[in-house]
């Protein structure tokens, strides 16, 4: 848009470049024309009579007949300067003159023309450096079109790109660069660099922290069996129960995490196949529908019909996930409402429940992985069930957001 802005006023300022070199060097031609002329009609008014005509032929007096016809030896005008002006040729010997018709006091006509050849020929010098003037301009024009439609399409995909990333978090997307002679392609070349090198430090840190889950799952289980074979030895002692909890409670982060990992790796992909996303969805509602009834919390539903491919287990994870912080944090007597459309070839799923508003400055942060807001922190959980939704709907090339509503809290996904 800013680029045919730009050309269209280019455009504009050349078209007046050339009206205005016309126009000047037109109004100079008629002036000199017309003041030569006024003064020699002065001078034959004082004479009386037609005067003799100059030796040089810079001068005209024509008498005319009462038809007002022009002699043979002149051409016909060939066109009119202003009214009362115009111009003829002499072909003997190829000048052009301006041309006024006076009529004397005596009733007589006659042609008064002064030699305009020179003047006339620097007026079509400037036509011709208007025209030139013009097409250099639109040449100029055109060519800062082209590079402007040239730096715009590169801004706009360096802009997407990152768009994209920022959204949907995914850093092995890059900038596409076609070429290395301009400045915005090197622009794009480092931003490259800088996004290889931020998606190998997250990747690093990716991991460090699944190594450790991985590490440490194995030493953490061998304790449980521990503190569980004492427990059965000393059902007495109840320290031995809150242990356990929080052993079972650390293993479940570890899983998580090594889950979250492995989807990310994208090694379960083997396992997708076609599904009726519906089905999924109301298998989730059947199963959370007795929480949500000791909760007094109703779940409304409009789901349509609609098939993708997909790995059904991790689907009902994430929508369960979804669906289990729902209940969690809608009051008793509350609503879950859930909707499931398909609209351009892509499936949207929205699950919205009247609880408080979430701070905005949160919402991006939700899906992260430990990121638990200030308002849930009395909340049992690990801060890890949004981070597998993320991975498990990014697994299946979709995108997913947190959104505050008028209502409370909601979350869209589309597949």
């Amino acid at each position: 848009m800013m680029a045919l802005l730009f050309t269209v006023l280019c455009g504009a300022v050349a078209v007046t470049l050339g009206y205005f070199i016309n126009y000047f060097a037109k109004g100079h031609l008629v002036h000199s024309a017309q003041a030569v002329i006024d003064s020699e009609i002065k001078y034959i008014e004082t004479l009386g009579d037609i005067p003799p005509q100059p030796v040089d032929d810079s001068r005209l007096y024509i008498p005319l007949d009462s038809n007002a016809e022009l002699p043979a030896s002149l051409s016909a005008p060939q066109k009119f300067f202003v009214e009362g002006l115009l111009v003829l040729r002499m072909p003997e010997n190829d000048k052009r003159y301006a041309a006024r018709v006076h009529t004397l006091q005596n009733d007589h006509k006659i042609m008064v023309a002064t030699d305009i050849t020179d003047m006339a020929n620097d007026y079509d010098f400037m036509q011709w450096i208007g025209i030139a003037s013009i097409a250099f301009v639109m040449i100029v024009v055109f060519v800062s079109y082209i590079i402007s439609i040239f730096v715009v399409n590169g801004t706009n995909n360096i802009a997407s790109t990152a768009s994209d990333i920022i959204h949907t978090g995914d850093l092995s997307r890059r900038v596409e660069v076609s070429a290395r002679w301009d400045d915005l392609s090197n622009v794009g070349v480092v931003l490259n660099l800088l996004l290889d090198r931020i998606e190998e430090l997250m990747h690093g840190v990716r991991q460090v922290s699944d190594n450790i889950a991985h590490d440490l799952r194995t030493p953490l289980t061998r304790m449980r069996s521990h503190i569980d074979a004492l427990q059965k030895r000393q059902p007495e002692h109840e320290e031995y129960a809150k242990l356990l909890n929080e052993a079972d409670q650390i293993l479940s982060t570890f899983n998580a995490l090594l889950r979250i990992s492995r989807i990310e790796t994208e090694q379960q992909r083997s396992q997708f196949q076609v599904l009726d996303i519906d089905t999924v969805l109301t298998d989730v509602i059947e199963f959370y529908e007795p929480l949500a009834e000791d909760k007094h919390i109703t779940i409304n539903c409009d789901i349509e019909r609609a098939t993708l491919n997909g790995d059904r287990d991790l689907l009902f994870q994430a929508f369960a996930n979804i669906i289990d912080n729902a209940i969690k944090y809608t009051p008793e007597d509350g609503i879950i409402t859930l909707n499931a459309t398909k609209q351009d070839n892509a499936i949207h799923v929205r699950i919205e429940n009247s609880s408080v508003m979430v701070d905005e400055h949160d919402l991006p942060k939700l899906f992260h992985r430990f990121y638990r807001a200030d308002k849930s922190r009395s909340q049992q959980g690990t801060g890890l069930g949004l981070s597998l939704v993320a991975a498990v709907i990014k697994l299946h090339n979709g995108t997913v957001s947190a959104h505050n509503t008028p209502n409370g809290f909601q979350i869209i996904t589309q597949l």
